[in-house]
């Protein structure tokens, strides 16, 4: 039987873009002619980083009222605004800073991260490489190009710019945790285990390296190691569902069924439709031999995920020991259907 360890789907973050704190002046700064509109801008970065939306835009739109030509002012109002859920105002102001200054490589990158929040990933690649082009050398520029070049599971490219994301920010934990990804999806684990393990030393917070470095040692059969790093998880994330159910697979893989059988419990207890979590307690019970109840779980799974192959497959092998050989080859069917390969060897024998 297919048993599956989910993989933890990768988080990324998507920060607002860093102030120009070189353009803060003192607050004490005395007017002198034409000076009206740098006084405004500062006021409005000034406002930003004290995370006061409304009042920076206010400021901000002052300045260029003084100023029409003020490309940053346009930049940092777009800031503003997308601060406050505005994002089609920010692309307007991006725009209108973009003609000022085509120069202006820092509009490009936050056009390409409201893009990328569309899930315009082409697009949002695109504006990065323009950003870079422009001379826009921030680490979030290649971090956020590596999160689409994983995403198109183009995993060397996406080592590329995570390695020059880290080079610009040698403290950039989430770049470590994704070069990580990268490396565990090419099945180099030790070097996933070194980026994870950076990861968490550069973030001790950081409950998802965590996880993902518990997920690798499994891989490398150092269940002790996958456990104290899933305790780690699950102690910065007490709530974390995934976090349970990974470690129930830690314990399914070194043999602790019981142990396994309470965090895939406690992984559905904190989310009732975690599809994985009813597919992995099934594994446990047909192992068991508790065929019906295997049943049970795995049509829990399929409920949760209507899309789910490898329940499907599992089902059938299921009712397959319940003499339900109809109910078997349906599923089996479904599986090829969704994709499953395994499933071909099953359903080969079906009418």
């Amino acid at each position: 039987m297919m048993k599956q360890l989910l993989l933890l789907p990768f988080l990324f973050l998507l920060s607002l873009v860093s102030i120009d704190a070189q353009e803060i002046q003192d607050s004490t700064l005395v007017v002198v002619g034409g000076q009206e509109a740098k006084v405004a801008y500062n006021d409005g970065l000034n406002a930003i980083k004290n995370k006061k939306f409304k009042l920076a835009v206010q400021k901000l739109s002052e300045a260029i009222g003084y100023d029409a030509n003020f490309a940053k002012a346009y930049l940092n109002r777009a800031r503003a605004m997308q601060s406050l859920k505005q994002e089609e105002s920010a692309l307007m102001d991006l725009d209108s800073a973009i003609a000022k200054d085509p120069n202006l490589g820092e509009a490009y990158y936050m056009k390409g991260k409201i893009a990328q929040n569309k899930k315009q990933i082409d697009d949002a690649f695109a504006l990065y490489q323009t950003a870079i082009e422009k001379g826009y050398k921030d680490a979030n520029v290649y971090y956020f190009s590596g999160v689409i070049k994983f995403e198109k599971q183009e995993y060397d490219a996406a080592i590329e710019f995570y390695t020059k994301a880290i080079a610009k920010n040698k403290k950039h934990a989430f770049a470590y945790n994704d070069r990580g990804s990268c490396k565990r999806k090419k099945e180099d684990y030790d070097g996933a285990i070194k980026d994870y393990t950076k990861a968490t030393v550069i973030d001790p917070k950081l409950a998802l390296a965590f996880d993902n470095l518990s997920m690798v040692k499994t891989l490398k059969k150092d269940y002790e190691g996958a456990i104290k790093a899933s305790n780690k998880a699950i102690a910065l994330n007490p709530k974390s569902y995934i976090a349970y159910n990974n470690r129930g697979s830690v314990y399914y893989a070194n043999k602790e069924y019981d142990k396994a059988i309470q965090d895939y419990k406690k992984a559905i207890s904190l989310k009732a439709d975690y599809a994985y979590a009813h597919n992995n307690l099934g594994n446990i019970q047909y192992k068991r031999k508790k065929y019906k109840e295997a049943v049970v779980s795995y049509t829990k799974a399929i409920e949760s995920k209507k899309d789910y192959g490898t329940a499907y497959l599992n089902r059938g092998i299921s009712k397959e020991m319940l003499r339900d050989a109809k109910g078997a080859c349906l599923d089996w069917k479904e599986a090829v259907t969704l994709g499953v390969k395994k499933a071909n060897q099953y359903a080969a024998g079906c009418n």
